[in-house]
């Protein structure tokens, strides 16, 4: 089979390390991308929502919520949306900076020609860090001020990306399960008040030892974790709704649209509407 052109993932220009090529897709039934001789760079996908298949040396392998493939380069490929489905997924093809060797190895001894890296990100925390980190990997890759800031921003973006990937396999997180209630809870009341106080009730602790654990097994304080929460949430809203910026902000939990705009444009670089025009289809 030809290799297949009528996307931009199918055949990005590549000149030397550290190029980056990267979009966010979200495909219907008939979107298909075919490689018989695979890519010279390295291809990672990562699944938001819905499914796609991959075939790979005579094998079907489906990818649903939270999954990631990374493909080395040269890995003959055919990906997919199977009937039935829509798949939105980040992809990104790269060339790797030689720091990021030991981030990309690949498993010895497999029985298919091709070794390909594959993660289930079921964690939600990571999930979103890494969603967070494409999204400002996307940002940064398409800025029109192409210099050495832009370059080393996208690149830090994608280092984040594997790293978190690299934590996830190489080091398990086994999360103390009042930690994973807290967070369980945040994501499904966004919209509610919380104070550390009120959490820590919950789950029968201190409001100093649950800030501490909270810290210990994610890396970051409760309501900044809750903050990240919100702002990603209310991106999905601005992206995939028609809400006002100011129903948009109350319905993640913000009492001042002000303020949200605020602290959404300091995360994301852009303000609520200037966000949501970019990512319009006819945009």
């Amino acid at each position: 089979m030809a290799e297949n052109h009528n996307n931009p993932a199918s055949n990005p220009v590549y000149s030397s390390p550290g190029i980056l090529v990267a979009g966010h897709f979200n495909e219907p039934f008939g979107y298909a991308t075919v490689r018989p001789r695979g890519t010279r760079d390295w291809l990672l996908t990562f699944t938001i929502s819905g499914q796609g298949e991959y075939r790979l040396d005579g094998r079907t392998i489906t990818c649903r919520e939270g999954d990631v493939i990374v493909l080395p380069p040269g890995t003959p490929h055919h990906y997919y949306t199977p009937e039935g489905y829509r798949w939105e997924f980040y992809w990104v093809h790269f060339i790797p900076e030689p720091e990021w060797s030991d981030l990309l190895r690949t498993p010895s001894g497999s029985e298919s020609t091709h070794p390909l890296l594959q993660f289930q990100v079921e964690h939600k925390l990571t999930f979103e860090r890494i969603l967070t980190a494409f999204q400002r990997l996307l940002q940064y890759s398409l800025d029109k001020a192409s210099d050495y800031f832009q370059r080393r921003l996208t690149l830090g973006a994608m280092e984040e990306i594997l790293l978190l990937l690299a934590r996830m396999s190489q080091q398990p997180v086994h999360m103390d399960p009042r930690i994973e209630e807290v967070l369980q809870y945040l994501s499904s009341h966004l919209k509610e008040t919380h104070t550390i106080e009120s959490l820590a009730r919950r789950v029968l602790l201190s409001p100093s030892r649950l800030s501490h654990l909270f810290r210990e097994q994610t890396g970051d304080a409760v309501m900044d974790t809750l903050l990240q929460l919100r702002l990603r949430h209310a991106a999905r809203l601005l992206e995939h709704t028609t809400l006002l910026v100011a129903e948009v902000a109350e319905e993640v939990g913000f009492r001042s649209p002000f303020y949200f705009t605020k602290q959404f444009t300091a995360a994301f670089g852009d303000n609520p509407t200037t966000y949501r025009s970019k990512r319009e289809p006819s945009k």
